[in-house]
């Protein structure tokens, strides 16, 4: 029996802790190009993103989350395919001060983040994506 409680105990924890966001994610598209006026999409889920342009498919996957004793590491990828060309991003968002889940400190938190031109033969005005994870 007490075998059992520990197994479910185990299980539990695990699925809990695989599916979290610690940390805030969102997409930054500027549809003229790098540096000019961009829209916040903000992520809760894997899968589909929708654009305001229907001709961008884009997808949020391998969502992962690991857990140490002072470390806390977070992924996601983000994938896009444009005709027959694929682009992909992955950022790893980390934390490893004990206090900051509270920020107790009132510290500021560095924004991980990475991005790509979607057309990159249109040069400087190509739509630009950024994939960013912060606190």
């Amino acid at each position: 029996m007490r075998t059992m409680l520990l197994i479910l105990i185990f299980c539990l924890s695990f699925s809990l802790q695989a599916i979290a966001d610690y940390f805030k994610w969102e997409i930054l598209f500027a549809e003229k190009g790098f540096g000019t006026e961009f829209e916040t999409i903000p992520l809760v889920a894997e899968g589909k993103v929708e654009f305001a342009d229907k001709k961008i498919k884009c997808r949020m996957e391998r969502f992962w989350t690991r857990m140490e004793e002072d470390l806390l590491l977070e992924g996601k990828t983000l994938f896009c395919l444009n005709g027959d060309k694929a682009n992909s991003v992955s950022v790893v968002c980390r934390d490893n001060h004990l206090n900051r889940k509270y920020n107790l400190l009132k510290e500021l938190y560095p924004i991980a983040k990475d991005g790509f031109q979607l057309f990159p033969k249109m040069g400087s005005s190509s739509p630009y994506l950024e994939l960013r994870c912060f606190f």
